[in-house]
């Protein structure tokens, strides 16, 4: 909607329906005298009910620029919505007020209050946070910020001894109204407060009218009076979801996409489908770029947790090819690798953050129509959390549908259990009736279609009468000589840095940058308190992003100590000694972990279990240990050597999934954001398996290439395109492709063959054949 926009037919009549029974229930004060409980006046109760993006706040606008001389008191308990509105009323929507409107946000000035209190025309919009005057939140909060906002408090700026509640009570010259927006979060509580201000009426923006308290006798008592009665009804406007996705301001369907599985599945098929919306979108020559949203329950590891959910997410997006500048972490999480872009408000929020690891503080105060896809991290038994964030994902972008119905579709990815599901679903359903179903006609389709595939695809089972042994030793990393590392970092911990070692190089620069007119030092000294971080935690968490499994044998003791506690800036000395230790620790683990054969109980092999597929396209191969697989399960190249192996007809072979059921080895090194190995095919032939990767990542990696090549059961061999030159330094790109296998009593090196099938049969050489 540009500055110059019009209503929508709908929200023109939503406006002027309450608008026109406001003015009512005004004139019915006037001649009859206002409904009394007690010695309270009853106000006006305008609800406007309407669905994410029907345009609640110009609806809204509009209703009070014809409210005539006014304050209204504009409050919202998210200070996202209440910036978001303040910037809107100030921007796109100002021409829908009266010329002149004055817009002020939560602390007025003296000159700003004064004139609010003492006008006797025009229009003025106070914009607020709830916190500002709960007096519940205010008690809580005492000596803080919010305290110190509070309207319950005197400020001598504001009338001296007289609190601005108390002003605001009983001294403007203009009539009071109060909207309330997202009123669904209100306590009976906080609208008692706004009631003791005597306001001429309310109006709220909710799913569901307010209820409780004062507003359930004041409903009693307009049920009592026929005129009161009959404007109240007025009062209360539903706009019909049908004509907001008829204007094509809401995506039509809502896919909910339910698998009852590891988490990784699910952000596979979250990271593929956001690929296909970016193509499609393309395609299309839309101007969008589809983001996706992985809500999160949990900022912060539990105690059983090594790394939180945000970062694991977010390793799990990078080692899918997800670029770290497109990922934004809006979580409290205290740790996140060094590269991860964090951000701690919905301004910060950019273009180009795709992917968006969240909790539900995005529940409410964050406009992007171009979310299309929501993931839920944890496993739900309940449809309220998804309920409370599914909005996020219903505008439509562009205000227009597109021809890909893919791009007119919002999808939420969820696990619960199986036999849950269905409950979910009509929970979900119930809750979004708003959504789902046009009220004024109960039997028409539904506005927006819900979609689900509430039962996963069925398994692929393993084939019957297979021939061979599938199970294999599973492998652990086993201890490693670090006591000499451990003493330097104990000696380290009790050497005090001096402060300038712990402040970022380039001070006096900084200091030469004024921002906002603030004192230069001062500016300096809060941004880079805000920078700093504690050196033991610093110091475990380099170790931890080096080697994680090294981290691991490190007590936690070993991060404490005088030094440890000091905090350092991003740059500084201190941090750069601390990285060097950290490398040092990470070296000595690499050169002497040894993989070993896990000796627990019940965990010293794995066998194959059946291919669980998430899509319905499959490829079929013959020789395979399924019958067939999903399509989705193979890029280009992985494709191709499927079908060389399966072609051979020796032995049998299957695609190792990654994680879940997959086989797979420890590093003692971190490749990428990987700390395991999982080959993309295991080939038992001739009595051996062997574990073939394809895809060569590890060719180049010297001690994981070392370590992984030391395992004699199943036997590793390493395959890329291409050659890769005698020193493992270099890969050309050419044609054919290199084998690295380990061989008896010889080092490993590179072998270059023109065939993928010339390079399995320097693996498995067949009998049958003449071979030179």
């Amino acid at each position: 909607m540009s500055s110059t926009m019009r209503l929508f037919e709908f929200q023109e009549n939503a406006a002027n329906q309450i608008v026109e029974a406001a003015a009512d229930w005004v004139h019915y004060y006037a001649e009859d005298g206002p409904l009394i409980l007690g010695k309270t006046p009853i106000p006006f109760i305008g609800h406007l009910k309407a669905v994410t993006g029907a345009g609640k706040t110009p609806i809204l606008a509009k209703i009070v620029a014809d409210l005539g001389p006014s304050i209204v008191l504009w409050t919202s308990k998210s200070s996202a919505v209440a910036d978001q509105t303040y910037r809107n009323l100030q921007g796109k929507y100002a021409h829908l007020l009266p010329a002149g409107t004055r817009i002020v946000r939560e602390r007025p000035s003296k000159s700003e209050w004064e004139e609010l209190l003492e006008a006797t025309t025009g229009l003025t919009i106070w914009v607020t946070t709830v916190g500002s005057w709960n007096e519940v939140e205010y008690a809580a909060s005492e000596g803080s910020e919010t305290a110190r906002l509070n309207m319950h408090r005197p400020h001598t700026d504001w009338g001296g001894d007289r609190s601005p509640w108390d002003q605001l009570r009983n001294e403007p010259q203009r009539p009071l109204w109060i909207v309330y927006d997202e009123s669904h979060n209100q306590t009976s509580t906080q609208l008692e407060q706004l009631i003791g201000l005597r306001p001429v009426g309310f109006l709220l923006a909710s799913a569901t009218p307010p209820s409780g308290g004062q507003f359930d006798r004041f409903a009693e008592v307009v049920e009592g009076d026929d005129r009161a009665r009959e404007i109240a009804a007025r009062a209360r406007y539903h706009v019909s979801t049908r004509d907001v996705v008829e204007n094509e301001l809401l995506k039509h369907t809502i896919m909910v996409e339910n698998f009852d599985s590891d988490p990784d599945q699910l952000l596979d098929s979250a990271v593929a489908l956001h690929k296909e919306l970016t193509q499609a979108a393309t395609a299309e020559g839309a101007s969008i770029t589809p983001k996706a949203l992985y809500i999160v329950e949990r900022s912060n590891p539990t105690k059983d947790e090594v790394i939180s959910r945000p970062v694991a997410i977010w390793e799990h997006l990078r080692a899918r090819g997800v670029p770290a500048e497109e990922i934004a972490i809006y979580t409290q999480t205290k740790i996140v690798p060094d590269d991860a872009v964090r951000v701690s408000s919905l301004a910060e929020l950019q273009p180009h953050h795709t992917h968006i690891i969240c909790n539900r503080a995005l529940q409410e105060g964050w406009d992007d129509p171009e979310a299309y896809i929501e993931y839920f991290d944890d496993e739900s038994n309940s449809y309220i959390r998804i309920a409370q964030v599914i909005g996020r994902a219903l505008r439509q972008p562009g205000a227009r549908h597109y021809e890909d119905d893919r791009l007119n579709t919002s999808t939420l990815f969820v696990r619960v259990p199986n036999r849950t599901f269905e409950g979910i679903v009509d929970g979900l359903k119930a809750e979004l009736a708003l959504y789902a179903i046009d009220e004024t006609n109960p039997g028409a389709n539904p506005s927006i279609r819900i979609k689900t595939r509430k039962q996963p695809l069925p398994d692929v089972p393993l084939k019957t009468d297979l021939p061979v042994v599938l199970s294999l030793p599973q492998y652990v990393l086993g201890e490693a000589e670090l006591e000499g590392e451990k003493t330097k970092i104990q000696a380290m911990s009790r050497q005090m840095f001096a402060e300038e070692h712990l402040l970022a190089r380039g001070r006096k620069s900084i200091q030469k940058i004024s921002l906002r007119g603030e004192d230069d030092s001062t500016r300096y000294e809060q941004i880079a308190a805000s920078m700093r971080r504690k050196n033991g935690e610093y110091l475990r968490r380099r170790v931890q992003l080096r080697a994680r499994h090294c981290a691991h044998l490190l007590e936690p003791e070993l991060f404490t100590g005088p030094a440890f506690d000091q905090w350092a800036c991003s740059g500084s000395a201190a941090q750069s000694l601390l990285s060097d230790r950290a490398d040092a620790i990470a070296e000595a683990f690499e050169n002497t972990v040894e993989l070993v054969i896990n000796k627990i109980h019940g965990e010293e092999t794995w066998t194959p279990a059946a291919h669980t597929p998430s899509v319905d396209k499959y490829y079929s191969f013959e020789n395979a240990i399924h019958s067939r697989y999903a399509q989705n399960q193979f890029n280009t190249e992985e494709l191709e050597f499927a079908k060389a192996l399966d072609s051979l007809g020796r032995g049998v072979w299957m695609r190792n999934p990654t994680r879940g059921d997959g086989y797979g080895v420890l590093l003692p090194v971190k490749v990428g954001s990987s700390n395991t190995f999982y080959p993309d095919f295991l080939w038992w032939v001739d009595g051996e398996c062997f574990a073939i990767d394809p895809t060569g990542k590890h060719i180049l990696e010297e001690k994981v290439r070392g370590k992984l090549l030391t395992i004699d059961r199943p036997r590793i061999a390493l395959l890329t395109r291409g050659k890769v030159s005698r020193d493992f330094h270099s890969l050309s790109d050419t044609d054919g492709y290199t084998l690295v296998r380990p061989r008896k009593n010889r080092s490993a090196a590179p072998e270059y063959f023109s065939t993928i099938s010339d390079a399995l049969l320097r693996l498995a050489p067949d009998p049958t054949l003449e071979t030179s």
